[in-house]
């Protein structure tokens, strides 16, 4: 009886594992981003590993391929006003520095497409915004407020069930002065059949 039990428990799992049927979806996720600065002698105050959330939207019309938009708030990062100063206006100042990345992207997304999970990668382009702000008392310092376009691309895996799908995934998105933002996520996502 339990080998029985056992099989159709098996069964039952593996039908609701399948990929979903094709179409558009939606999502949303948590996410960390490392803004990558080098903290030079251990300064402190230095956190540039931030969590932030992500929105997503998506069409995928063949099983091995489809079209992603995603916006990711990355969160405040905080470090010594100096790194900053020095890498991107060019002279030192003191105090910390508050940072904050926010992109919005547009990907064309490739699959591997398994019976359980579906392995992925994708590139395209994201828009980003990149500010930062030294406060001492209340008075600003300096303030940076940098835009543009760049290229961005990621990978990840995902596991669907039915309509619904939990993904993992890295993404890196350039940004101010040829830097790099790299962001793990962790999202849900609904397909809409």
């Amino acid at each position: 009886m339990l080998r029985f039990m056992t099989l159709a428990g098996l069964c039952f799992v593996a039908g609701l594992a399948q990929a979903a049927d094709n179409g558009f979806y939606i999502g949303a996720g948590a996410t960390q981003s490392d803004y990558g600065f080098a903290n030079p002698g251990d300064t402190l105050p230095f956190d540039d590993t931030t969590s932030g959330y992500k929105l997503i939207v998506g069409w995928r019309p063949l099983d091995s391929f489809g079209v992603e938009a995603s916006y990711i708030d990355h969160g405040d990062a905080t470090v010594p006003s100096g790194i900053v100063c020095i890498q991107f206006i060019t002279v030192p100042c003191p105090a910390s520095t508050s940072l904050n990345a926010e992109t919005l992207s547009a990907f064309a997304v490739g699959y591997l497409d398994f019976p359980l999970v579906d392995l992925f990668a994708k590139a395209g382009f994201n828009s980003w915004k990149f500010d930062g702000q030294s406060i001492q008392g209340f008075v600003p310092l300096f303030q940076i407020n940098e835009s543009g376009t760049d290229l961005a691309f990621g990978a990840g895996v995902q596991v669907r069930f039915g309509s619904f799908g939990a993904r993992l995934e890295y993404e890196r998105f350039n940004f101010v002065q040829d830097e790099s933002l790299d962001t793990i996520s962790l999202s849900l996502t609904y397909t809409f059949l």
